[in-house]
């Protein structure tokens, strides 16, 4: 009784929601081709090589023509364009077994097939097969395996969202488990009153006949599969009932059309036989449960409507009580007949409402039979009165759950709303080129994706925290000590630490994110303070990645134009920057000179005090290089022990001065490589200024490289300036 309670719930909350995406039926574009595919790799080799002749069309992928006793068929169509949130696959049923493959990788299979191609047989499911967001437009191929009368998929195959899948099968099932738990009451009514009343044949076969049809009715439910996802025992539950049916409608004509008892009793033994005979050799494996329906709806097709004929011919003796029984009797047999029909293929696929026969004929039953059991009103009075009281509280129980349940999708859409926020943020922090600029970003979308909980958000100063901004009308001190972490008086307020990984200096505190966590600023009962904390920690830690992201970016940009031993701009870099800065004084008619400068001896200092003497030399030199230049001057590590100066705006007597700077401060400085002293170290330049007229990068260089040639064939320690004369 609960499980029936929890689908009517889950259909409720279901009915909330509303698909984003049309159902789209598979009912085009399909083909065929008989046999078994070879595989590669395990990859089936008919989904990645198309053989186009061996593929024929079919409007509906079940029993193509020329069978001739394969049991093997693969079938494939495309998947129709749509914009579905959670796509699924849904097939009513299929004969027996398959796998299906989207662009040659198995998405999902029903039993399991051995290494010629073939399964046993599962039982009759519906399924729901999951498909990626961007199935749209991508070839789908089936696989099937069935030695069953028919083969391949049946009734309806549609695609469409997962959630209204859920509710269509719940709303299509509804009356199915209505039927099953009235029948189930009928059952157990008439079974106990068997034990105790006369006119016990009449009530065992109702009895028998209401658990039949229950029985028939949860296992063609679709619903059976969301109570207890087992089909096999599904589908014996279903055969078993399927096969009780007969027996028990014959058992009732008996005990109301007594001159055929012969007949009655005839067939009641030729079923129960036939009952007994099919599950027991399925259970034991002798056959497949699929193949002992055919037999049985011959004989059902045969043999009921001979006994309904036979009974016929009473009528004229028959009372009003025995005529409606008949009508009842045939209606229900009419029904069954047709689904039969349908089950193998005489008549297009459609829903037969057998369930509603079945219900029908039990009522029908029921009405005639409290003529006779008139004594037992007040028991069932009071077992109404019972049920009522249990229905009212079980309906207030579910709109006590249906209020919760709206409650949860109010939050879930809650949720879903900050998390594209919390993507927009992260996505436009990716796009930074610094830190800061990545922080302010973040700032720009905080209030957004906070609200509506109060908060601010700090940024460390070199003395202070200090409030950079805060949102939802919050009135927050503006700063704190350094040695406080920033938090409001009050139980509900949490900080959160903004900081990133420097791959220098390690982890960097910029900012603290304060956020006051009252859920009545929300007013979600599942959105309680622990659950927001933990939400705005897995927040900020994507916050912090990204940071540490872009920082890590950052550096790596930098240290591809960087001189990994001084620190100094790097060969690259001068490469790019020289030949702007020439351009760029060519157009502004500025003047533009260059130095080259080389340490003198240092292969000799090498040798003598080891590379890592040199290595020494080589950062102070890049020392006194940045304390003697201009800040906008670029220095760069020219290779080895080599060193280009570029100064912007500046004459070749403004070059002179600063090169004669540098070279009596390395040959006045005393360098020292652990106890050992090095030295004296000197360093010779030669330097050139731009030809406004027609000079280039290369020509500048090659100026100032020359002059540094003359300054070491010179004597060396000494700072050389060249001249248009010296141009090749």
């Amino acid at each position: 009784m609960r499980y029936l309670w929890l689908c009517l719930l889950c259909l409720l909350a279901l009915g909330l929601t509303r698909a984003q995406a049309e159902t789209v039926p598979l009912n085009q574009h399909w083909e065929y081709r008989w046999g078994d595919s070879p595989f590669k790799d395990d990859t089936p080799v008919w989904t990645i090589e198309a053989d186009e002749a061996q593929w024929h069309p079919i409007s509906f992928p079940s029993n193509p023509p020329g069978r001739d006793g394969r049991e093997n068929i693969w079938y494939r169509t495309q998947i129709p364009e749509d914009d579905w949130r959670d796509p699924v696959l849904y097939i009513f049923s299929v004969d027996l077994i398959f796998e299906v493959y989207l662009e040659g990788e198995r998405i999902y299979h029903y039993g399991e097939f051995d290494a010629q191609g073939k399964g046993r047989f599962e039982g009759w499911p519906w399924h729901m097969i999951p498909l990626p967001e961007d199935a749209a437009g991508k070839p789908i191929h089936f696989r099937v395996y069935s030695n069953y009368m028919d083969i391949g998929l049946w009734g309806e195959v549609k695609i469409m969202d997962r959630l209204e899948l859920y509710q269509q099968i719940l709303k299509e099932s509804i009356d199915s488990l209505i039927i099953t738990l009235f029948n189930l009451l009928i059952a157990a009514l008439a079974l106990l009153f068997a034990l105790f009343k006369s006119g016990r044949l009449t009530l065992l076969a109702l009895g028998l006949f209401s658990l039949a049809s229950a029985g028939l009715a949860l296992s063609t439910s679709q619903a059976k599969q969301l109570l207890f996802n087992h089909a096999l025992i599904w589908e014996y539950i279903g055969a078993g009932s399927y096969y009780l049916l007969p027996i028990a409608l014959a058992l009732m004509l008996q005990a109301w059309f007594g001159r055929l008892r012969w007949l009655y009793r005839s067939l009641v033994g030729l079923f129960l036989v036939y009952l007994i005979g099919a599950l027991g050799l399925s259970l034991m494996g002798v056959v497949s449960l699929a193949n002992t329906y055919p037999l049985f709806d011959l004989l059902f097709a045969v043999l009921v409507p001979v006994m309904l004929l036979c009974t016929v011919y009473q009528l004229p003796q028959a009372n009003s009580d025995q005529r409606i029984m008949l009508l009842a009797t045939t209606t229900l047999t009419l029904l069954l007949l047709v689904d039969m029909a349908v089950a193998h293929g005489w008549i297009s696929w459609s829903r037969i409402p057998v369930g509603w026969g079945s219900l029908m004929f039990s009522l029908a039953i029921v009405a005639l039979s409290l003529r006779h059991f008139i004594h037992t009103q007040n028991a069932l009075a009071h077992l109404n009165a019972t049920l009522e009281n249990r229905v009212v509280e079980r309906t207030s129980e579910l709109k006590i759950l249906a209020r919760r349940e709206a409650d949860r999708a109010r939050a879930l859409e809650f949720g879903n709303r900050k998390r594209a926020l919390l993507d927009k943020m992260i996505s436009a922090m990716e796009q930074s080129e610094t830190a800061e600029h990545a922080i302010k970003r973040m700032a720009a979308h905080l209030p957004d994706l906070c609200e509506p909980l109060p908060g601010g958000l700090y940024r460390k100063t070199q003395h202070h925290w200090e409030l950079e901004l805060h949102w939802c009308q919050e009135t927050l001190p503006s700063r704190y000590a350094l040695t406080d972490t920033p938090r409001p008086e009050g139980d509900e307020w949490h900080s959160f630490r903004i900081e990133y990984e420097d791959p220098r200096n390690g982890n960097q505190l910029i900012g603290m994110l304060v956020v006051n966590l009252d859920s009545r600023n929300i007013n979600f009962e599942q959105l309680n303070p622990l659950t927001l904390q933990n939400l705005f920690l897995r927040a900020v830690d994507r916050i912090n990645l990204t940071l540490s992201k872009v920082v890590l970016q950052q550096a790596l940009s930098r240290f591809s134009y960087e001189d990994a031993l001084t620190g100094l701009n790097n060969r690259r870099f001068l490469d790019e920057m020289l030949s702007r800065e020439v351009a760029l004084a060519h157009r502004n008619h500025s003047p533009l000179t260059v130095m080259i400068c080389d340490i003198d001896h240092f292969k000799r200092l090498n040798d003598t005090y080891g590379h890592a003497a040199g290595d020494e030399v080589l950062k102070s030199v890049a020392r006194l290089l940045r304390t003697t230049f201009r800040e906008t001057d670029i220095i760069c590590r020219f290779g080895g022990e080599e060193f280009v100066v570029v100064m912007p705006a500046a004459t070749l007597q403004d070059c002179q001065d600063r090169a004669e700077q540098l070279r009596a401060s390395m040959a006045s400085q005393t360098f020292t490589y652990g106890t050992e002293i090095i030295g004296p170290v000197t360093l010779s330049a030669g330097i050139s200024a731009l030809n406004p007229e027609s000079d280039t990068a290369d020509d500048l260089l090659r100026r100032a490289d020359n002059a540094l040639y003359q300054a070491k064939a010179g004597g060396r320690n000494r700072v050389i300036s060249a001249n248009t004369e010296l141009q090749p």
